[in-house]
């Protein structure tokens, strides 16, 4: 998860004493209240801290791009996917986007930057779209959510149940991720056949494992680039960046495609 998009003012030190901080006023407030920290509150609080970690690993690496939209320079390599696809299989782009169905930047993305790229590039046969997951060990729904709509998928039923879990995120859980993919007409004795079949969670596994193989460690983390023999070869766009980020890659790569729409 990124938090470098609309925190550029900040340095990384500060960074970490304010959520340090803000971990630290939680709990005294828990304490004298008699409560707790929210768990959204929690998920902020690691994100960024996790987030730091990344940024100062990356640092150490040379890796790390003068602002947040020149993500990468250098081209990596994913596997490309028949299934959790929209758009022209046609397009000269691809977008690839590793997500998380309790993430709080992936559904900022969902909800603000998606939209728009995909009536601009998708709709319009420019871009083709690929779902893969990368569920967080800090998001206790996230894993099951991811599980619900692959299985959903085989069912032809991959989009709204994927719609559906982000749109209601804040309510994610298991009773509730299974009363979702029956109301969307998910067949639930084949649904439930999928869930607990091991080559599910494997096949998810296999994404958080390429996720990380290129550098993609938080959520939401993108390839940009063009479908080959399989695999999909771009360069990095990570967190949830604004549109005009996309626009301008995307644009970009169009011009250089030879058979652009």
């Amino acid at each position: 998860m990124s938090a470098t998009a609309f925190r550029p003012a900040i340095s990384i030190g500060q960074r970490a004493l304010i959520a340090l901080a803000l971990l630290l006023a939680l709990a005294g407030c828990s304490v004298q209240a008699g409560g707790g920290i929210t768990r959204e509150q929690g998920d902020q609080i690691i994100a960024e801290l996790k987030e730091i970690h990344r940024t100062l690993n990356d640092q150490q690496k040379g890796k790390v791009a003068k602002s947040g939209s020149e993500e990468g320079t250098a081209i990596v390599e994913v596997s490309d996917s028949d299934r959790q696809n929209l758009g022209q299989a046609a397009a000269p782009i691809t977008l690839v986007e590793f997500t998380d169905y309790q993430c709080p930047f992936c559904k900022r993305f969902h909800d603000r930057t998606w939209p728009e790229l995909k009536a601009k590039y998708i709709d319009t046969g420019k871009v083709r779209y690929v779902v893969r997951d990368l569920p967080l060990d800090i998001h206790a729904a996230a894993m099951p959510a991811a599980i619900a709509a692959r299985c959903a998928g085989e069912q032809d039923k991959f989009w709204p149940v994927h719609e559906a879990l982000f749109n209601a995120q804040e309510a994610l859980s298991p009773e509730m991720i299974r009363k979702t993919v029956a109301r969307l007409g998910v067949a639930l004795p084949a649904y439930e056949k999928c869930s607990a079949d091991p080559r599910t969670r494997a096949s998810i596994d296999a994404d958080i494992a390429e996720a990380e193989s290129i550098g993609v460690n938080g959520t939401p983390g993108f390839v940009l680039g063009s479908r080959k023999s399989g695999k999909v070869a771009g360069t990095l766009i990570l967190g949830s960046q604004p549109t005009d980020v996309f626009s301008s890659r995307i644009e970009a790569l169009l011009k250089a495609a030879p058979h652009s729409p």
